[in-house]
């Protein structure tokens, strides 16, 4: 029958290996003397005592060989000399001491034999188990209950450095300097308690190293129930620590991330339609940490005018679409309104499912702040507006005053016609006709004019180009013939519409085209301005100002476009930057270069009307 392992063995049994070839041959020396000074006592001595019982000692320095053979073999030998010894020394005659003294010997060399061989079998066994425990990859500790260690695997060799030799005896805790993340006697309390204990410690290596151990102790009691000895298994998870505090480290820095930069995380995978929400995603959305992740719930908080848009994103990701963006709105409990930036990609992984990575970014201030500057920028350019409109008073007057004296003229044909002894009726209608006529000319320009003075929010509509160049050019009428300014016109047929407020683009040629007339003002030679459109590819409108003025300097050119930039010395510098405001926010861009021969090109763009403006 085996013997159950005992930790507090394992310190001299661990040891207990075959003899050197050199210790077993000075062994079996010995024994054979000893084998034969005992037959010789035994055999040629007329001594009445039982000699052959010295025996034993031969078995046990052959058993202590560890070798099993050998020990049999000399169990056996000293059997037969017992034997023989008795033969030789008793010839024919028998008595019953020398029969009972034979016995006794031979009795205790059987039961020496046995013993030796037993014990030759538990060290065998042990020995197993030792090895055993040595290969495991684990670092197995076995102190006593005085911290004194008693076994040392070669996994813990490997670990902390020192050898089973220099660990066998010494404390464990000042030879590794443990260091717990509790009190020592509170491990101990819960060893004793639950006869087990778990835990993370740290620990010093032989070579100064600092190493992270996670430890499994339990406690040995005798059959009394005390206890005897602790063996622990430790693992080396120094860079495991490491990379899980790498990974806290970059987990933080993600969230800090996202709550600044309002940015979530949403992963979805298909087909099991699985999601995953970030702390902040859970934040943007307005939902508790225990709402569990699902398009149920994320279509829930969507905006009811967005609904089919964000449907359609997801069956964008149903077909595998390597990127969706989206902007759309949420509607809140509390009935407040966000504004979400959403972009997903298409990931692969090891499993081979599709699985989807987005960012849910809130952008609700930047809308808002977008929505303030567009008022702004509303409301600067209709202080410009204003400011134009005065610096036109001449011209506009001019505008009206024709109108006005041609009712005047008019006025007076009809009243001589009338006056006659014989009333011309029909010549008098023509003049009231004129009259008509000439009133609602004037009606026009007023109308323009309030339009432009008017405050009100931006309006996108349908706009032929061609009218508001037209219009453009009647409001500055007086300008152009002061400056003997013949303006040159092509326009591009059939006419141009572009989705954009009319009068804000009025705005824009106004001041192109009063820019290109102070440029001019002092050439000596001739006056062109000629403004044309054009139909670009990419489906927009092309517009293209251009005058023989003073041209553009390049030390100017990056900067025309800057608010408060001017060259003028009595210029606000507001018209061409209140130009670029419009123009990019109906979507287009506006850009200026020299001309060749001398004078400035101004260009911009706009996106045509495809009919999804209204018709004005």
């Amino acid at each position: 029958m085996r013997r159950p392992f005992d930790p507090l063995v394992v310190k001299t049994s661990a040891r207990a290996t075959l003899a050197l070839p050199f210790e077993r041959n000075v062994l079996l020396t010995l024994a054979a003397v000893i084998s034969l000074c005992v037959f010789v006592l035994d055999a040629l001595t007329p001594l009445d005592i039982a000699v052959a019982v010295f025996y034993v000692v031969a078995v046990l320095l052959v058993a202590s060989t560890g070798e099993r053979p050998s020990t049999v073999a000399a169990a056996w030998g000293c059997v037969v000399l017992t034997l023989l010894g008795f033969v030789i020394s008793h010839e024919d005659s028998y008595s019953s001491g020398a029969i009972a003294r034979c016995v006794v010997s031979l009795l205790a060399i059987a039961t020496t034999s046995i013993l030796a061989l037993r014990i030759q079998a538990a060290t065998a066994t042990l020995r197993e188990q030792v090895e055993l425990l040595n290969l495991a990859h684990d670092a197995i500790v076995v102190h006593d209950m005085n911290d004194r260690i008693t076994f040392w695997n070669h996994g813990a060799q490997a670990l902390y450095g020192w050898s089973a030799q220099e660990a066998l005896g010494q404390s464990l805790q000042e030879l590794t300097q443990t260091s717990y993340p509790v009190p020592d006697e509170q491990v101990r309390s819960e060893l004793l308690r639950a006869d087990r204990w778990h835990g993370e410690l740290q620990r010093v290596r032989h070579d100064g190293s600092v190493v992270v151990i996670a430890s499994r102790a339990a406690l040995l009691r005798d059959e009394k129930g005390n206890p005897r000895a602790v063996l622990a298994t430790n693992n080396d998870i120094t860079d495991r620590k490491r990379a899980e505090q790498a990974l806290e480290r970059s987990e933080a820095f993600l969230r800090d991330a996202q709550q600044l930069s309002r940015t979530g995380s949403i992963a979805m995978r298909f087909p099991a339609g699985e999601m995953w929400w970030s702390d902040e995603a859970y934040r943007i959305l307005g939902y508790s940490r225990d709402t569990l992740p699902s398009i149920d719930a994320l279509l829930a908080r969507v905006h009811p005018d967005d609904l089919a848009l964000v449907r359609g994103a997801f069956e964008q990701t149903v077909g595998a679409e390597p990127l969706v963006d989206i902007e759309h709105r949420l509607t809140m409990p509390d009935g407040s309104i966000k504004h979400v930036h959403c972009v997903a990609h298409l990931a692969a992984t090891r499993s081979g499912h599709k699985e989807y990575v987005a960012a849910l970014m809130d952008i609700t201030d930047m809308k808002r702040a977008q929505e303030a500057l567009a008022r702004t920028n509303d409301e600067l350019a209709h202080v410009t507006r204003i400011t134009l409109l005065g610096e036109l008073a001449a011209s506009i007057a001019h505008e009206v005053a024709q109108p006005i004296a041609a009712i005047a003229a008019c006025g007076s044909a009809a009243l001589r016609w009338l006056n006659r002894p014989t009333p011309e009726l029909e010549e008098a209608a023509q003049s009231l006709r004129q009259i008509v006529r000439d009133a609602k000319r004037a009606d026009d320009v007023i109308q323009k004019i309030r339009s432009m003075a008017r405050k009100r929010e931006r309006r996108p509509t349908a706009v032929d180009l061609a009218a508001v160049i037209v219009e453009s050019i009647e409001l500055v009428q007086r300008e152009l013939q002061r400056n003997r300014i013949e303006p040159e016109l092509d326009l591009a047929e059939p006419p141009l519409a572009a989705c954009c407020d009319r009068v804000q683009l009025q705005q824009v040629m106004i001041n192109l085209i009063m820019n290109g007339v102070q440029a001019m003002a002092e050439v000596a030679g001739p006056r062109r301005l000629s403004i044309a459109t054009r139909r670009l590819e990419d489906a927009q409108v092309h517009v293209i100002v251009q005058d023989c003025g003073t041209g553009i300097g390049e030390e100017n050119a990056a900067r025309l476009f800057n608010t408060f930039f001017t060259t003028k010395p009595d210029g606000m510098g507001m018209g061409l930057s209140i130009c670029r405001s419009i123009v990019e926010a109906h979507g287009g861009r506006i850009w200026a270069e020299p001309r060749a021969g001398g004078g400035a090109v101004f260009q911009f763009v706009l996106p045509i009307d495809k009919g999804g403006c209204h018709e004005q």
